[in-house]
């Protein structure tokens, strides 16, 4: 039964890679609020401080062959004048298909005034897909030898970041090109975010920030999060969100001062229907930002 259970979803899994996609490739985050830079690379120019962050995410925990996560980014200050590069790493396993990326960043940020400051990022990499299609059971022979193959990308951000207001969007992985000659390549689409946030200082124990985004795949509608977050006291995040394919997350997220932070997050689907084929998804991350230079001083970010 469990190989059954495998190869089925394996093959729903290839369906999605050679018919034109609508779904969403990328991988879907929880903790993205404070981790921006996952999802776009001017992310990377709104904070003054150095910021190394490892994620884990386990999705639909008892599905055998559900997608499991794991991503680390970094990304450094070189000046004082809002120059910053980085760099991320991400390899996901879905059934007998593992994807792994590799990817370059730099962001520029400009003050408009006081307050408020403009960033702008780029991004390049490259991912390997990866194909044991001998793992299956079956006799297609569309899925006799197993496939390993590259593509490179290339993707863009912009963010607009105050005291009390942030504003992202972007296009990560914005175009795709084949490397070398290979069969049942996975045929990438275009992904683009529009993230907002306001953060209210309700007095000096409590800071309430409500956020939204929208993702949308070329070919398919608009997805979204809602999400509301309260900062307990200047150490303790809660949060929750509702994701537009009807499910609902809880997080918790623990500042350990100003260098370290540790976040959990725990997704479960409401719709009836999704509860049969999908289960609770856990995501655990770790953060900590450093001075790039001896004497900065690092000071606990909102956004």
């Amino acid at each position: 039964m469990i190989a059954k259970k495998k190869f089925l979803l394996g093959l729903l899994v290839a369906a999605a890679c050679y018919v034109p996609a609508r779904a969403q490739q990328s991988p879907i985050y929880s903790q993205y609020m404070l981790n921006g830079v996952v999802i776009n690379p001017a992310y990377a120019s709104t904070d003054e401080s150095a910021s190394l962050t490892v994620v884990g995410r386990n999705q639909w925990v008892g599905v055998d062959g559900a997608p499991k996560t794991a991503t680390m980014t970094f990304y450094t200050p070189l000046n004082d004048r809002g120059t910053a590069i980085g760099f991320s790493a991400m390899r996901e396993a879905i059934t007998v298909q593992t994807r792994t990326d590799y990817n370059l960043l730099a962001s520029q940020s400009v003050s408009l005034n006081e307050t408020t400051k403009l960033s702008m990022g780029l991004q390049a990499g490259m991912s390997q897909y990866k194909e044991n299609n001998s793992e299956l059971i079956t006799t297609d022979p569309t899925f006799a030898t197993n496939q390993a193959y590259w593509k490179t990308q290339v993707g863009f951000g912009f963010a607009l970041m105050s005291e009390n207001v942030y504003i992202g969007f972007s296009a990560p992985a914005f175009k795709s090109f084949d490397l070398g000659n290979s069969v049942n390549k996975v045929k990438a689409i275009s992904h683009y975010y529009l993230q907002a946030a306001y953060a209210a200082r309700v007095n000096d124990d409590l800071l309430v920030k409500p956020s939204i985004l929208l993702r949308q795949a070329m070919g398919s509608g608009f997805q979204y999060d809602i999400n509301t977050s309260v900062l307990l006291k200047e150490v303790l995040w809660l949060g929750a969100s509702w994701r537009s394919e009807k499910t609902i997350t809880g997080l918790v997220q623990v500042r350990l001062g100003a260098k370290f932070q540790v976040g959990y997050s725990y997704d479960t689907p409401m719709s009836s229907n999704l509860k049969g084929a999908q289960t609770v998804s856990h995501e655990l991350m770790l953060n900590c930002r450093f001075g790039y230079s001896v004497d900065h001083e690092i000071f606990p970010r909102i956004f």
